[in-house]
């Protein structure tokens, strides 16, 4: 038992701009509220933001008392936490689009590490069950849709979307029967709804769990649905990555990566600039999360007089707005679901007020075209996230190896914070797991495939790329038409290639090239960027091939 009072209550104090401003202590955990560690700072002289603790006034009362305060200020400090504690499953995760689910066949999916099979009933409402069959625990999205209710390819047990069980062909009962009213011939069912043409999971079941979802709505950015915005008709464009949630939360809320990391497709190196950030109200929330503000992080938007908000809201939102000198507004509505670790699902959607001229075209152009040409700064990240993944989980210090000395530091720091002190230290996994439980690691080729990640997924995405094979096919037989044609009208005239006949061949020829475009513009759904990862960096020469590893070390 510590000799100092516990903290029932806490504040975040942030130091001078010329002083250290991590959240961290050097090893590693987050500063907690004691007088014992304030005390220690200050005899170092060390000026690390810091949370100072302000001792409950019960338990000074308590202390002056001569009363045994330890146990009493123990209890309430616990019943705070209690009441603070974030419970991972009783909030609302965007799993899907809901324009791309299929509504004729039940598909598997996964959330916080829970196996799931989405489907739309005879109602045309969606239902998420777990995807385990009661009976002997078959997956019931190898299933079908049968009489408007999920069908257990295995038996033909049925379910409706709240998981009671409606037939036993095996006895023949139905709904209402004993055996079909038995608690344990119920599925696993979980609460479903669509916002912002998102299908939304509340990944937790029984009767309080519909009854706790429909008195809390998702946490969604309002803005990216207000038509007064520029491209709030637009859809969400969604990733499935292969690199843990906490990072990728990591990774968006560090504005400052951007020139350094995505030089050549969002920044430049050159332009980088120190942002100054600060942690909004000095607030850690567990269920508000926290806001951060800052400025510019390159010298062109210094001068444009850029200061953005960063929001955090708990489990998956990221409310971010971006406000120019010029009256400009852009807002960043930016959702990552967990969906088991190394997995992480993201959908990204922008808008803007008094944006600048084209960006109202730029929002116009088909689903299908943007989804293919907006993809190189994505992959970016997934390079570096998923090696940083491996590494990090490998470190016995884990995130508390960090050194975060910067006021650029400070929301993945304050992230952190949440995560420890707030969410249990890690994503509340199904099944026992924790984020260390990696899947196998994935060759370069295998990170940039968009195919995997993506176009799997994307129902306009699968469409366009029928249609483009359709059009090749046609422009493979209509090119090899017309060479027929032109080696036809020069063997009628013999004399001289005839003007039809460069006509011809020159459209041939354009159709070639037609195709050939259309060809690279299908591989962008299957290959991703592939060389556009790091355009600064040079490719070997053959000098450097053939050199010795380490010239002149024997």
């Amino acid at each position: 038992m510590p000799s100092f009072p516990v903290c029932t209550s806490y504040e975040i104090t942030t130091p001078a701009d010329n002083q250290c401003d991590s959240l961290l202590r050097p090893c590693g955990l987050p500063t907690r509220g004691c007088r014992q560690w304030t005390a220690r700072q200050a005899t170092r002289r060390r000026s690390c933001t810091r949370i100072k603790a302000t001792a409950s006034p019960v338990a000074e009362k308590q202390q002056k008392n001569g009363h045994a305060f330890k146990q009493s200020t123990h209890k309430q400090a616990n019943r705070m936490q209690t009441q603070e504690a974030f419970v991972w499953t009783k909030h609302w995760y965007p799993l899907s689009l809901e324009a791309d689910l299929d509504t004729q066949n039940p598909t598997p999916h996964t959330l916080l590490n829970i196996d799931m099979v989405i489907w739309k009933d005879g109602e045309r409402k969606w239902g998420a069950c777990e995807d385990r069959c009661p009976h002997r625990l078959a997956p019931l999205s190898e299933g079908r849709i049968q009489n408007g209710n999920l069908a257990c390819n295995y038996h033909g047990w049925e379910f409706d979307r709240k998981g009671a069980c409606l037939a036993n062909p095996q006895s023949g009962m139905l709904a209402g029967d004993p055996i079909c009213k038995a608690d344990k011939a119920k599925a696993r069912a979980f609460p479903v709804q669509v916002a912002q043409g998102m299908l939304w999971i509340w990944p937790e079941s029984g009767s309080h769990a519909w009854l706790e979802s429909a008195m809390q709505a998702p946490v969604l950015v309002p803005e990216a649905a207000d038509p007064k915005w520029t491209g709030s008709d637009a859809v969400p464009v969604f990733s499935t990555w292969r690199a843990n949630w906490d990072l990728w939360m990591e990774n968006t809320m560090d504005p400052s990566h951007v020139n350094w990391l995505h030089d050549g497709t969002a920044g430049k190196w050159e332009d980088a600039y120190p942002m100054k950030m600060r942690l909004l109200d000095n607030a850690v929330d567990a269920h508000k999360g926290f806001t951060v503000q800052h400025d510019g992080y390159s010298k062109t938007q210094s001068k444009a007089g850029l200061k953005v908000t960063r929001q955090y809201l708990p489990p998956c939102t990221n409310r971010y707005v971006y406000e120019y000198s010029d009256g400009r507004v852009d807002i960043f509505a930016i959702y990552f679901t967990p969906i088991s670790p190394g997995v992480t699902r993201s959908f990204f959607k922008f808008v803007s007020q008094n944006p600048p001229k084209g960006f109202a075209l730029i929002s116009k152009v088909p689903q299908w075209l943007f989804h293919n040409l907006s993809g190189s700064m994505s992959d970016q990240d997934a390079v570096m996230l998923h090696t940083q993944d491996y590494a990090l989980r490998e470190d016995p210090k884990h995130w508390r190896g960090y050194y975060l000395p910067s006021q650029a530091d400070r929301a993945v720091a304050a992230f952190r914070v949440w995560l420890h002190e707030k969410a249990g230290g890690d994503v509340g996994w199904a099944k026992g797991a924790t984020s260390a439980d990696l899947p196998p690691k994935l060759s370069r080729d295998q990170l940039l495939s968009r195919w995997d990640r993506h176009t799997k997924d994307c129902a306009s995405c699968k469409q366009a790329m029928a249609t483009i094979d359709q059009i090749q096919t046609g422009l493979t037989v209509s090119s090899a038409a017309l060479l027929m044609l032109a080696l036809f009208t020069t063997a009628q005239h013999r004399s001289a290639i005839a003007d039809s006949t460069l006509i011809e061949l020159g459209l041939g020829a354009s159709l070639l090239i037609v195709r050939e475009a259309l060809r690279k513009l299908n591989q962008n759904y299957i290959a991703g960027s592939g060389n556009v990862y790091n355009l600064r960096k040079k490719p070997a020469t053959k000098t450097d091939i053939d050199a010795p590893a380490n010239p002149g070390v024997m």
